[in-house]
């Protein structure tokens, strides 16, 4: 028998707001350990209050740094082949390293555990004229983390543009995908627009084709991958979780999502943007679909893709295409 205590427990994994209440949690529990150390040192070896708050934010953005380095050197380990022009020298790394650094800060500290507050709320669920774009997140994300998308999408006038928040964390795949069917039915039933325009992250590129391997492509107008695991990633074995082991290059789960396929794919237009140099998808040229038009990029990693001024190009260019059009 499942207990009361077990059964408010699933709901709240089940929240849609829990992850971002994770976050800061997670964010205070590190803050205090590293503010309890400072505070040895300043009782024990005579450090100033200064020195050890510089010691805590140095800890906590350090930390994050450590993960970049980590995540790039084993996605170098299992690259893709470059051309001699996508190879970056010295300052190219320099920059790749530091763009996806200063872009994982803003979205552990500030993306991810105030969501709310960094992106504008959702339109109203209301007749609109116009094809909805709805944006979904990758793994271990919420809608914080695609800020800079909605924002171009905003900014360009295309709308009415939705940003959920899926409300799990480490559920499989299927679970995520069934999410967004519930979304794709609300946002079609109440715009009275008969389909949407999928722009998926990551992660939310594998719950999108599962969505359309199990409900059709009926409600959609086309999809947009960026850092999509099609063909799975080594840095999946680093994850927790049923859907990080779902990752894996080989999973049961990525061979029946192919096999389901087929060659043709699921019968949507879809475009699949990536770069050589991401750091959580490796081989990179695992985010290719044969079935499907890929845009190849290079010198930005897997987080700052989501701000980088040619993804937002190309992007905003494709659901012009699939037929999202700005507010006369």
């Amino acid at each position: 028998m499942v207990s009361r205590a077990s059964r408010g427990f699933g709901r709240l994994l089940y929240s849609p707001g829990m992850f971002a209440n994770l976050v800061r949690l997670v964010l205070l529990v590190e803050l205090a350990a590293w503010t309890a150390l400072g505070a040895w040192l300043a009782r024990r070896h005579g450090w100033s209050v200064p020195g050890a708050v510089v010691l805590a934010a140095a800890g906590l953005a350090g930390f994050r740094l450590l993960l970049v380095c980590l995540t790039l050197g084993i996605s170098w380990q299992a690259r893709s082949s470059r051309t001699p022009e996508e190879r970056l020298k010295l300052p190219g790394i320099a920059r790749l390293v530091g763009s996806e650094w200063r872009v994982m800060l803003a979205n552990t500290f500030l993306w991810l555990p105030f969501e709310r507050i960094v992106l504008r709320a959702d339109p109203p669920l209301a007749p609109d004229a116009r094809i909805p774009v709805i944006l979904v997140h990758g793994y271990l994300s919420n809608r914080g983390t695609v800020v800079g998308l909605a924002r171009a999408l905003d900014a360009a006038g295309i709308g009415p543009v939705f940003v959920p928040s899926l409300p799990a964390i480490f559920a499989p795949i299927e679970t995520f995908a069934a999410h967004v069917d519930r979304v794709v039915r609300e946002v079609t039933e109440a715009t009275g627009q008969p389909r949407v325009i999928l722009v998926c992250h990551s992660m939310g590129g594998l719950m999108a084709r599962a969505y359309l391997r199990d409900h059709g492509n009926k409600r959609v107008a086309g999809l947009v991958t960026l850092g999509s695991p099609h063909h799975g990633t080594v840095i999946a074995v680093l994850g927790s979780g049923r859907n990080a082991r779902q990752m894996r290059i080989g999973s049961d789960f990525l061979r029946g999502l192919a096999d389901a396929e087929g060659d043709a794919g699921p019968g949507c237009p879809a475009l699949s943007i990536y770069t050589l140099h991401d750091n959580l998808v490796a081989p990179q040229e695992s985010s290719r679909l044969d079935w499907a038009r890929n845009v190849r990029l290079h010198g930005v990693a897997h987080l700052a893709m989501l701000l980088d001024p040619r993804v937002h190009r190309v992007m905003l260019e494709e659901v012009a295409r699939l037929g999202a059009r700005p507010a006369r």
